[in-house]
């Protein structure tokens, strides 16, 4: 599972150098200040990492003897304002799940302010987005947290008329979960979420 923690970074690493060679080309900006988007979200959320605190032991991937996470999705909708011509600010709020292997439910309520930077925009638009908040994880057998988490994403978005758009987005988040009370279940959880998107501008 190291194999597939090292293809993601390249990829990452391949889209962040593909969006600078973008930038140096783009023309001028979309939107103005004051223009909005609308987008949901939909797609697969993959189990990078889990770290214990307490043994500092960090398991990558899918499955058994790894992060004992599945395969799992979920989805988003988020509203953002053009405060200037290439930065959007707003609000995310989504859904996700992964199965642990006993097939315990992992689920994760994220709110989250967003911050989107445009180094390209028109019909396609690249968008590049930090964001933190805070987040409610659940599990099926009766347990629960609020806690906070933190996200990176880029996306690729293809606008077909002057207002509505499809693309592909890629993240990461970093979620922890803290016990004050029980600091041995103390731990950090990572995941990458791909989805397919629908944007609506104005």
């Amino acid at each position: 599972m190291e194999y597939s923690f090292i293809m993601f970074k390249k990829f990452n690493i391949i889209c962040l150098l593909l969006v600078l060679l973008l930038s140096t080309v783009s023309a001028a900006s979309y939107y103005d200040a004051g223009s909005q988007r609308f987008k949901l979200g939909l797609g697969f959320m993959y189990p990078v990492s889990v770290t214990h605190f307490d043994t500092n032991d960090t398991k990558f991937g899918i499955g058994e003897g790894n992060t004992n996470l599945k395969l799992g999705g979920g989805g988003s909708i988020s509203y953002q304002v053009f405060s200037s011509q290439r930065l959007a600010i707003g609000g995310e709020i989504g859904y996700s799940f992964n199965k642990i292997i006993d097939d315990t439910l992992m689920s994760n309520v994220p709110i989250l302010f967003k911050a989107t930077w445009f180094p390209v925009s028109g019909d396609i638009d690249i968008p590049i987005s930090v964001g933190a908040g805070i987040s409610y994880l659940s599990a099926s057998e009766g347990s629960s947290l609020f806690t906070l988490m933190a996200t990176a994403d880029i996306g690729v978005d293809y606008y077909f008329n002057p207002h509505w758009g499809v693309g592909l987005n890629i993240g990461y988040w970093i979620v922890p979960e803290l016990y004050p009370a029980n600091k041995e279940k103390n731990g950090l959880g990572t995941f990458a979420p791909a989805t397919i998107t629908l944007t609506y501008r104005q």
